[in-house]
């Protein structure tokens, strides 16, 4: 399902996208917090040296206590601040003299000095750092800590945030295929219903039985059936009253034609047989375009047809309408064949590419129809002894008005036709080269169910 594999990778896309933004708002939060606990920190340092400053400052050399000889910051005081902030270290100056500072961390002169929030690297690792002047003693309080144990602060967050969002994807995956899944299935069913039509069914679809989501599309092609049913009932129309119009004034002039084969000398008598059959080819060809016409407009409807006892009757037809030139058919095998389609199409099929036959084996020719029934499919050939067709020219004759190389009395039509009604039967046809001498074999094939 390509447009599930497409919503799939939005989805995940889109959920990587709100993954990048709700981390780049964690850092910050985080880092935020992070700023807002060494500001606290300073705080409480400075805080904690309240009392010593209230008992005096002594200014030693070496060192600054409090008036009782005691450091400004006692070893308890020291032990609750990192109690509260072990990732913290500080440094104390007293007019830029260390004063005290933690037990470990970065080295005290690579410490910014100045108040406010700073950024420093320090033996490869990189600091956070806020100084605090304090208010009302010379001192300036530095609290640090690494960016590391900021970062460690946001793992916790990011796998608390991560399980959630991979639960909420997974979920709508499963959403999102079962609803793809529900709404494609009536697609799918849709084209299926269309797809088992014929090229003559254009009976408007049901709205009421498709989904209400479904409607727009159900009207567009009702929309579009309405136009090709009109379209070819205005051909179909056309077709017959361009027919009607040539058969009258054709019909006159073989009759004239004729009345002059008797008439007129012996001189003129070859030039009024090519004019009778330049009016045969016509009516042919009239007779060819309604043909045509009609199988567009045809609705197919298949029953149990013994094609054995068609071939027959199609034969027998093409017989009289040949005379008597002497041409011989043989069909096997000689039992009742069944099976399930049009018996229309498939006599129209069969007329055309049997009259083809007759016509390409006169004066003695021998006409073979062999019937080969398989499992799947049902094969019709019709082989005859005439001069054949290249292979060159045998798939463009399948097409409308074409001519082989070989002069011929023929319209064009005949194999288009049966081309025609075998499309409309779920069939083909194809053109060979007879296997057994010169000829042509046509090989009519049905793909259906057997009866």
């Amino acid at each position: 399902m390509q447009l599930y594999r497409r919503v799939l990778l939005l989805l995940a896309l889109t959920a990587l996208a709100i993954g990048a933004v709700l981390y780049v708002f964690a850092d910050r939060e985080i880092s935020r917090a992070a700023d807002v606990q060494l500001i606290d920190a300073a705080k409480l340092l400075d805080m904690m040296m309240q009392d010593e400053f209230a008992q005096g400052v002594l200014v030693r050399r070496d060192r600054v206590v409090d008036g009782h000889g005691d450091p400004l910051l006692t070893t308890e005081d020291e032990k609750a601040f990192q109690a509260t902030y072990d990732s913290c270290m500080f440094a104390v100056f007293w007019n830029g003299k260390l004063v005290a500072r933690s037990g470990w961390g970065a080295p005290v002169r690579l410490l910014p000095l100045e108040p406010g929030l700073h950024t420093f690297t320090a033996q490869g690792d990189g600091w956070r750092s806020y100084g605090m002047q304090s208010i009302k003693t010379p001192l300036l309080i530095v609290v640090a800590q690494r960016h590391a144990a900021r970062e460690f602060s946001l793992g916790p967050v990011l796998a608390e945030l991560a399980l959630p969002m991979l639960l909420l994807l997974g979920l709508s995956m499963l959403v999102l295929w079962a609803t793809l899944r529900k709404s494609l299935s009536q697609v799918e069913r849709l084209a299926s219903t269309i797809n088992a039509r014929s090229l003559a069914d254009l009976e408007p679809l049901e709205p009421e039985v498709w989904p209400r989501e479904m409607e727009p599309l159900v009207v567009a092609l009702n929309k579009l059936f309405a136009r090709l049913e009109g379209a070819y009932d205005l051909e179909q129309a056309f077709t017959d009253d361009v027919a009607h119009e040539l058969r009258t004034p054709l019909a006159a002039i073989r009759a004239q034609a004729q009345v002059l084969r008797r008439l007129a000398p012996q001189a003129v008598g070859q030039d009024v047989d090519r004019l009778t059959s330049t009016v045969d080819r016509a009516n042919n060809l009239i007779d060819g375009m309604l043909m045509l016409a009609r199988l567009n407009a045809t609705a197919v409807a298949s029953r149990s047809v013994d094609v054995h006892g068609l071939v027959a009757e199609v034969v027998a037809d093409a017989m009289i309408e040949a005379g008597p030139d002497g041409i011989e058919c043989s069909v096997v095998p000689e039992h009742i064949v069944r099976w399930q389609c049009d018996a229309a199409l498939l006599q129209v099929a069969l007329s055309a590419v049997i009259g083809n036959a007759i016509r390409h084996a006169r004066c003695g020719g021998q006409l073979d129809i062999a019937l080969a029934r398989g499992s799947d499919q049902l094969a019709v050939s019709v082989g005859d002894r005439g001069p054949g067709i290249p292979a060159a020219e045998r798939e463009r004759l399948l097409r409308r008005f074409e001519h082989g190389a070989l002069p011929t009395a023929g319209s064009g039509l005949g194999l288009s036709i049966a081309s025609k009604a075998m499309t409309l039967l779920g069939g083909t046809i194809r053109l060979e080269e007879r296997q057994d001498g010169h000829g042509l074999l046509a090989v009519l094939t049905l793909r259906s169910q057997a009866s």
